[in-house]
């Protein structure tokens, strides 16, 4: 097929029917009038394919054009030539088959297309795809609601749509199947006349240029005698392609609009090619409000910028369909090509390296973490007060550099690595060493001394690259693997999926370290610091950290913003000692969504504050289309449970550290109770962080998978904490805020005593007459100095209660770490 349209488009040029395409307009003078527009797709066309050598005429539309990667995702992560073709006929991800194909396996063929009326062979006429009932029932399923025959309608009214060849037809269907003008392949060379009247026969015109061979798979150093074979058959069909793109050009009318896309990425996941050539796009990358990424397109795109080219309106929505979101393709200044197709061709590289790598990447991580944990505590076993300090001081090493890691793999992205050779050991590389330096700092800063300092440090340069890569784009994140994904389309900006709660638990922690900073005695002072400061420092934290997140025009984040604003409310109660009654937790509960809810009702109402999927939403409620869209996002987040092998673990994970963080003395987690006993802002942070972690679970469409990314910087950090601020003397306590109140521990804190009485009251029974407090210097050495919870020596005030007393029980009338009389709590 694309061999026959090259000849035939050849002699067309040869024969000096076709005129030359008319001078480039200005962009004024191209937005005044509708355009004709000519659509050419051709399946499995990569960046990687385009040169100036081998495809000439698609390197000078690209030159003269505006060019850019398309993410032909739809509903499988594999795009076949129907589903891009049923995408850009709905405009919304469409399906041409009811099951995933293999990314080693063939895509099923295109349904076929019956001529109902043969004119002639050159001569346009009605058609009909007998399948098209079926393939509207089959995708009723995916709840993306696909408006049938929306593009053949972008002609406009009473104007006509041409489709030549199977993937147009499908393109150009109505919801019956009928195809009004339909040509199964371009005119051939002793036709070559009645091409000009074809490509100009209808102001819309789409085009099937069929799909190139899959790429050779290389076997050892040379390939095998058959992928050479269908290496040289991909060239043949690609050098095919180009010619006819050429001809095509040099036959398009005045004016015209000419699009060459990507339609299906066979056998494998792989970003394709966008290029939009005529008025208006001239030496540029596209972009598109969608992605807010230059150079970066989805395929949804492409239909309603063909309504706005045709300057058409959407006509009325069938029943329970939305209208797609009006947008056209902007064209954003470039360097030279060669340099643009470099980039565009690394980004699908750092697809393909997170596509093979980062399942194995967080599996070895978090294996690599537990065993470095186990080591320390093995190699640096014992109660003696030197190796005690030792074993704090490597698990705090250890802490910082493990919970470093994902924020070293976004720094990673100030470099180009995806552009250089052995692209996913540079990435991971740059990670580690990035993550080393920032361990190194935060072990040596002038805050090392301090018990919330270098886990406080590693948590504020995580949010803060996060946050500001959030307000500058989102670039660090593409391709990271706590990042985003081109090649899942399921967002191009803000804070993904698989940073969302690694942004939540940095946020929340560095509010503790500022909180915990401003409440500390200065040196030589009896007085405790300031609680209005630590509320204000923390507020300011938690405000800066909720609105980057959430705001319409950074992160517009719902899950994550839904699952942190209760958070940090929990945090700042304790700060400012406020009690949380069930009237408070009710109100701390719906807060995140109330926020959403405005930020989501603003961007609707004033697009202009950075147009996004909030907006979006509120108009499917407003029009009654919203339902397709939370049942999306609720499958998503319960099939997340079963996505990997691994995932069923996270929920125990869950549940067994909400238990440690409820009941540490019955779960006799000692050095955990000796370090709440110093810091009431220890537990209740880590609280937060674990509310957190766990609405954004279960709100967010990700589900478990956000729970999980959080881990490893969740849990090392966490230890650091804990051991470090156990290693306070009973009597000072981190920040002098204390865990007031008598007994053992319960659960975390839901109210404060009045302020002036030692802090947060936590629940649990009185304690046992007799207990001793913390800090008599009394320990049981044969359980002194074991694992991680069991950081702290005998000196350090931690106490073995005797049979049937809790670790943490305090004589009468004395709160557990409360300081001697006279001096402050």
């Amino acid at each position: 097929m694309i061999a026959t349209a090259a000849v035939g488009l050849t002699a067309l040029l040869a024969s000096g029917v076709v005129p030359a395409a008319a001078a480039a307009e200005s962009q004024g003078q191209a937005r005044a009038s509708a355009h004709p527009v000519i659509v050419i797709g051709i399946g499995g066309l990569r960046w990687s394919d385009i040169t100036a050598a081998t495809t000439p005429a698609i390197w000078r539309l690209a030159g003269t054009g505006a060019a850019g990667t398309l993410a032909t995702t739809t509903i499988w992560p594999v795009t076949c030539p129907a589903d891009a073709w049923l995408t850009l006929n709905s405009g919304a991800r469409a399906s041409g088959s009811s099951e995933q194909v293999p990314t080693s396996g063939p895509c099923p063929g295109l349904p076929s297309v019956e001529r109902l009326v043969l004119l002639s062979h050159t001569a346009a006429g009605p058609a009909r795809i007998p399948a098209m009932p079926g393939l509207i029932q089959l995708n009723r399923p995916f709840s993306y609601s696909p408006w049938w025959g929306l593009l053949g309608s972008a002609a406009g009214a009473g104007r006509c749509a041409t489709a030549i060849g199977p993937g147009a037809a499908l393109a150009l269907a109505n919801p019956a199947g009928d195809v009004p003008h339909y040509l199964p392949a371009l005119p051939s060379a002793s036709r070559s006349a009645s091409g000009l009247t074809v490509l100009r026969q209808c102001p819309l015109t789409v085009i099937d240029l069929g799909a190139l061979p899959p790429p050779a798979a290389a076997s050892g150093s040379r390939p095998r005698a058959s992928a050479i074979q269908t290496q040289a058959s991909r060239a043949v069909a690609l050098s095919a392609a180009d010619r006819a793109v050429g001809g095509i050009v040099a036959a398009a009318p005045p004016g015209a609009i000419v699009v060459l896309a990507s339609t299906g990425d066979e056998p494998g996941p792989h970003l394709g090619v966008v290029v939009v050539n005529g008025p208006g796009y001239r030496n540029g990358l596209l972009t598109s409000t969608s992605t807010r990424q230059p150079g970066v397109v989805v395929i949804t795109d492409l239909t309603p910028s063909i309504f706005s080219w045709r300057h058409a309106r959407f006509p009325a929505p069938p029943a329970g369909t939305a209208a797609p979101t009006a947008l056209t393709l902007t064209a954003v200044g470039r360097g030279s090509l060669a340099a643009a197709v470099k980039a565009m061709i690394g980004q699908d590289t750092a697809d393909q390296v997170y596509r093979s790598i980062v399942g194995w990447f967080f599996l070895f991580y978090g294996v690599a973490e537990a065993v470095l944990f186990a080591l320390i505590a093995l190699a640096l076993r014992g109660g003696g007060a030197q190796r005690v300090r030792r074993r704090v001081a490597w698990y705090s090493a250890a802490a910082v550099f493990t919970g470093a890691v994902p924020v070293g793999t976004f720094l990673a992205g100030l470099l180009p690595w995806e552009q250089w050779p052995h692209p996913g050991l540079l990435l991971y590389g740059l990670g580690f060493a990035w993550a080393a330096v920032i361990a190194v700092v935060a072990m040596a800063g002038p805050w090392r001394r301090d018990p919330f300092g270098p886990p406080g440090f590693t948590a504020a340069v995580t949010l803060a690259v996060i946050a500001i890569d959030v307000m500058t784009g989102s670039r660090l994140q593409i391709g990271a693997p706590f990042g985003l994904s081109l090649l899942e389309a399921g967002r191009f900006y803000g804070v993904g999926n698989n940073a969302v709660c690694i942004y939540a638990t940095a946020g929340i922690l560095t509010a503790t370290w500022a909180a915990a900073a401003a409440l500390r005695r200065r040196p030589g002072s009896r007085r405790p610091g300031s609680r209005r400061a630590a509320l204000t420092a923390a507020g300011g934290v938690a405000v800066a950290s909720v609105v980057v997140l959430g705001w319409p025009g950074f992160g517009a984040k719902v899950g994550g913003t839904i699952a942190l604003v209760p958070a940090f409310l929990v945090l700042l109660a304790a700060i400012a000692e406020v009690r949380i009654t069930p009237r408070r937790g009710l109100i701390i509960g719906v807060s995140g969504i109330a926020l959403v809810s405005a930020f989501a009702v603003l961007d609707y109402l004033v697009p202009a504050i950075g147009a996004s999927h909030l907006g979006t939403f509120v108009g499917q409620v407003l029009h009654g289309h919203a339902g397709g869209t939370l049942h999306r996002k609720v499958s998503s987040n319960l099939q997340s449970l079963t996505k990997t092998w691994y995932t069923p673990v996270v929920p125990v994970v869950a549940v067994v550290t909400g238990l440690m963080l409820a009941w540490p003395s019955r779960l006799r987690l000692r050095t955990f109770v000796a370090a709440c006993s110093r810091s009431a802002l220890l537990r209740t942070s880590l609280f937060a962080v674990w509310l957190a972690v766990v609405l954004g679970w279960l709100v967010d469409d990700s589900g478990v998978s956000a729970a999980a990314s959080a881990l490893p910087i969740a849990l090392p950090l966490a230890i650091a904490l804990v051991v470090r601020v156990a290693q306070l003397p009973a009597e000072s306590g981190a920040g002098a805020v204390t865990v007031g109140g008598q007994g053992q521990a319960g659960p975390p804190p839901t109210g404060a005593q009045p302020r002036g009485s030692g802090g947060v009251r936590p629940s649990g029974p009185p304690p046992p007459a007799g207990a001793q407090p913390p800090g008599s210097g009394r320990s049981d050495p044969a359980r002194a100095g074991r694992g991680v919870v069991d950081a702290v020596p005998a000196e350090g005030g931690v106490d073995a209660a005797a049979p049937g007393r809790g670790v943490d029980a305090a004589p009468p009338g004395r709160r557990i770490g409360a300081s001697p009389p006279g001096r402050a709590g």
